[in-house]
């Protein structure tokens, strides 16, 4: 019984701080939403004020900001803010519309649903109010903007009998549409109808710039296809243009090839018109007192303002400055190596050995901070993977669909952290993963069933840290790989020859060959032999691996080992001849000093008995054409190990470890296969840093060509 009571408490206790981190997500971004909102009021208010045209866009610019707020509270499951987002969009379309003047009560509503909505979120991340929390004031707010915006819709069409215009493109004008046209008869604005003729092919850069040259004297109220003969290769558009300059001035700015304006004129005076939001208040009418507007007076009738300091204590930066902090960071981490061989050397010398002592304390302390510094920095790049999770998520729900397989996306580790870049760069990978495994692996339901199993197919997504790297899994419950398809689709691929002997971890892998696609038909989801390979060479950049496991029958796991983070590493100084090399320590497992009688050979291959298991060996000089120790000297292993594969590397002497910065290799020769990158140590230069995911693999692919 205490058992399963600690086990309730623990799920709590877990609930609460999911329902926690919810609520600082949403106020973080629902925060910066309000803050355009207010700024947009306030430039509305002023346009209104000044008695100046209020600007469309603004108007339509607050509507999308209430929107996005709407959505973002409808994500986040807080029900009473996106109610309350939903009647201030209400309000907003009905100034859009025409059906809610600037001088009616309806603008006072705005600001305080605005404020309403600060308290609300600032009250959310005090963890004063739950989601579902729906205050008396939230209510009567509500009610008094039904009140408001509720009229009658305005008749269609009607007003607009006496303009000599083509009574099919009033037909096919929307409603904003309709009330732009209105505004703009009310205010004197001269109309034209633009005809213009593009070639099919380049039609949206034409239309582009007509649309451009038309918004710098005037308005496009709407823009059309336009009926009548063209040719195949062309296609015609009609633009219902409004402007203040006068119709020849037009025509002379409108200067394109096969383009022509049309005046439209109007017969007798301008139809009335309801009063519009865009038009400056009635000069006559009567500012509403702050009382009328109020939603809650206070009892002693007064009003008082709330704070003014931000809700959340969220910045966000954009990531391109972080990459500039980090380069400023590695270039400190040089420097700070260049200080300690400097040190050292002083050390070294009976004259100057008290100023190398002071100097090496000196950097020690400076060591100390700069690491401070680089780990804040790396702190500030890290996001969970949540990010990527919700967008398989939609990706899911559209592939459920465009498949018609049932078919449910269960994630798990969710707040594993990696490094923004990469996160950035993982995305891509794991929707070709994921669509493969709904197309591919997962099987229909009336087949799954004859096999016993739950109609419903399953994906599993779960990361987890370890070490220095993230490990993601990516396992379904599908119909499995078929090995000896795979061995056959790669023959007949050219990929290995007809009796090439490959074992059976090496046969899926060649999943991973560009080209090669089990499926037997192409769809528009997958089936053209393009996916997986873009998988492991997108990973390969990033330092990470791919690994393949499958059962027939029972469905496959797709594993991926990344490094946390690609920006300052630490490395391992290797030697090879007269050269060195850098070799990322987030791979070393360990090293080893081994005699020439310890290395064996195995088909071909040098291997290592490596605590009872097989290691198999390469030699770095052997891959970039090095003289080195030959193979009757004792020589170093560095066994690496990335995911679960394992190679031990063959070099002549180990140098050392320090902090280091990957920057890419610039000029003509810059890809490299097997070097990631290079990196400065101090004064002694610039080396090159070892791609181990790319040694790793090579390494042990035993296939040649055939």
């Amino acid at each position: 019984m205490a058992a399963r009571g600690s086990d309730s408490e623990g799920k709590q206790v877990g609930a609460e701080q999911a329902m926690a981190r919810d609520n600082h997500e949403f106020v973080s971004e629902a925060e910066e939403i309000l803050e355009k909102m207010t700024a947009d009021l306030s430039e509305l208010s002023e346009q209104r004020h000044a008695g100046a045209e209020v600007e469309p866009d603004l108007i339509n610019r607050i509507f999308r900001s209430a929107h996005t707020l709407k959505g973002l509270a409808g994500m986040f499951d807080f029900e009473v803010i996106g109610e309350l987002a939903h009647h201030l969009e209400d309000i907003l379309d009905g100034l859009r519309l025409g059906r809610v003047s600037l001088d009616s009560p309806a603008i006072g509503l705005l600001d305080e649903g605005v404020m309403l909505l600060a308290s609300q979120m600032a009250r959310l991340g005090r963890a004063e109010v739950s989601r579902d929390d729906g205050t008396d004031a939230l209510r009567s707010f509500i009610s008094q903007v039904e009140e408001v915006v509720h009229c009658p819709q305005l008749e269609r069409c009607d007003e607009f009998g006496g303009l000599d215009v083509d009574p099919s493109l009033l037909r096919a004008l929307t409603e904003y549409e309709e009330h732009r046209l209105r505004e703009s008869i009310r205010r004197g604005r001269h109309l034209a109808v633009v005809d213009s003729t593009f070639e099919i092919l380049a039609f949206e850069e034409g239309l582009s710039e007509l649309s451009a040259a038309v918004r710098e004297v005037g308005e496009v109220l709407s823009m059309l296809p336009a009926a009548g003969d063209a040719p195949e290769s062309q296609i015609r558009f009609s633009l219902l243009v409004a402007t203040e300059i006068g119709i020849d001035p037009l025509r002379a700015r409108l200067d394109f090839p096969d383009t022509q304006v049309r005046q439209i004129r109007t017969s007798g005076e301008s139809p009335a018109s309801p009063v519009d939001p865009l038009s400056p208040a009635d000069p006559a009418a009567p500012e509403p007192s702050a009382d009328e507007s109020s939603l809650e007076p206070d009892p002693a009738g007064s009003r008082r303002i709330g704070s003014l300091r931000s809700i959340s204590d969220t910045v966000r930066v954009d990531v391109r400055k972080l990459d500039e902090l980090m380069n400023l960071v590695g270039e400190l981490v040089i420097q700070r190596n260049a200080i300690g061989d400097v040190a050292r050397r002083l050390s070294s010398n009976a004259q100057t050995a008290r100023i190398g002592a002071e100097l090496q304390k000196t950097q020690k302390a400076l060591d100390r901070k700069l690491k401070d510094l680089q780990t804040g920095v790396l702190d500030v790049r890290m996001v969970p993977l949540r990010q990527i999770f919700d967008k398989l998520s939609r990706v899911g729900r559209r592939l459920r669909r465009d498949l018609d397989k049932e078919a449910e996306l269960v994630f798990s580790g969710a707040d594993t952290e990696l490094d923004k870049l990469i996160v950035e760069q993982l995305v891509d990978p794991l929707v070709h993963i994921v669509r493969n495994a709904f197309d591919h692996a997962l099987e229909p339901a009336s087949e799954r069933e004859a096999a016993g199993k739950r109609p419903e197919g399953c994906i599993r997504l779960s990361a987890l840290q370890r070490g220095n790297h993230v490990v993601i899994t990516v396992a379904d419950d599908g119909r499995g790989l078929q090995v000896e398809a795979i061995r056959v689709k790669a023959i007949a691929s050219g990929l290995i020859g007809e009796h090439e002997v490959l074992s059976r971890k090496e046969i899926l892998n060649l999943i991973f060959e560009a080209g090669l696609s089990t499926a037997e038909t192409v769809s528009e989801t997958s089936g053209r032999g393009v996916g997986m390979d873009v998988v492991r060479a997108n990973l390969a950049e990033m330092g990470g691996v791919v690994d393949l496991e499958s059962e027939e029958g029972r469905g496959t796991t797709v594993t991926i080992t990344l490094p946390i983070t690609l920006a300052i590493i630490q490395v391992l100084i290797v030697g090879v001849g007269d050269e060195r090399f850098a070799i990322p320590l987030n791979s070393v497992l360990e090293t080893m000093l081994v005699e020439p009688s310890q290395v064996g050979r195995s088909e071909g291959r040098e291997i290592l008995n490596l605590r009872g298991e097989p290691l198999p060996l390469r030699r770095l000089g052997d891959e970039f054409e090095i003289r080195c120790a030959g193979f009757d000297e004792r020589q170093f292993v560095v066994v690496l190990g990335v995911g679960a594969q394992r190679l031990g590397l063959l070099v002549d002497r180990l140098e050392g470890q320090q902090d280091a910065v990957i920057k890419p290799i610039k000029g003509p020769v810059q890809q490299i296969r097997g070097i990631a990158g290079a990196t400065e140590l101090g004064d002694r230069g610039a080396i090159l840093v070892i791609d181990v995911s790319t040694l790793v693999g090579d390494g042990l692919r035993r296939r040649e060509a055939a």
